[in-house]
């Protein structure tokens, strides 16, 4: 645009035509005054415009200005500004549409001279429900690195939920090869040891106390429910999970259970001192804190 042609804002309608200035909106209707006049067949002009937001009074971009009856057309640029070459003098439909906004289509008349305002209203879009999934900080790491510490996700934990009503079901089936579960029966009833694959024992160790299980740490919700025996009483003591614990992990429903995540010894060590030297697996439930029965 030139800027020669000069704007004369003028009161009333929401279409608003000078000698030099034509001014059309949304769902605008043809006011005050556009005196009828001949047209002249074969006389063209070129004829400016821009595009104004009708609620903020800024530029709009991307909008399609479109004459159907001569099938021509323009795209308003980053300004709002456009450009329509030899279009026919007198009345001529002209649409504009862009998402966003309502479209409109009414008759302008073009004058030599005049520049025009399309002013665009702004519009809704309807937009069907959205189902928003967020990621735990756990997944994520697992996502970018997948290493030392292994994490069961709550779909991995609902998947294995589906086909057994305990928490040791789900360690057995999903928890392989990062745990290993010895399980025995005897006189004195089912014990069991959680331990990490991860791990060799020293040479000292098998000197102390063979090939035994060397239980993992076990922690819930944050809450260390058992520790396993410093090195100088795990010689003393069966390698074996306490009554509770082993209770706990019998008669949970992995339903009630939103994640497992698995350390490593070295990751378990640096979290929770010499009691990790071992491993840990860390369980979280669905409502960590909520007393059983609520």
């Amino acid at each position: 645009m030139d800027g020669t042609a000069s704007r004369s804002r003028l009161t009333g309608g929401r279409f608003r035509a000078s000698a030099a200035f034509c001014r059309w909106a949304i769902a605008g209707v043809l006011a005050a005054g556009v005196a009828s006049a001949p047209v002249y067949a074969g006389a063209q002009t070129r004829v400016e415009g821009e595009v104004i937001d009708a609620v903020t009074g800024l530029p709009v971009s991307g909008v399609i200005v479109h004459l159907p009856d001569l099938n021509q057309g323009t795209i308003s640029d980053e300004f709002g500004y456009f450009v329509l070459d030899a279009i026919p003098r007198g009345v001529q439909v002209v649409s504009a549409h862009r998402t966003g906004y309502e479209a409109i289509e009414q008759e302008v008349r073009v004058v030599p001279g005049e520049v025009w305002e399309v002013r665009l209203t702004p519009a809704a879009i309807p937009v069907r429900g959205i189902e928003v999934t967020a990621a735990t900080s756990q997944e994520l790491e697992v996502a970018r690195t997948g290493r030392r510490s292994d994490f069961i996700a709550p779909s991995t934990v609902a998947e294995a939920a589906e086909r057994t009503n305990k928490v040791l079901e789900v360690l057995r089936s999903k928890a392989p090869p990062r745990l290993r579960i010895r399980q025995e029966g005897g006189a004195g009833g089912v014990t069991f040891c959680i331990e990490s694959s991860r791990r060799r024992p020293s040479v000292q160790e098998l000197m102390e106390r063979g090939d035994g299980c060397r239980p993992t740490l076990l922690a819930l919700d944050g809450v260390i429910v058992y520790s396993p025996p410093s090195m100088t009483l795990a010689g003393m003591q069966a390698p074996s999970l306490p009554a509770d614990v082993a209770a706990m992990l019998l008669n949970q429903n992995p339903q009630e259970i939103r994640s497992i995540r698995v350390l490593s010894p070295a990751d378990a060590f640096f979290r929770y001192g010499e009691a990790g030297r071992s491993g840990a697996v860390e369980i979280v439930t669905v409502h960590p804190g909520r007393p059983k029965g609520s």
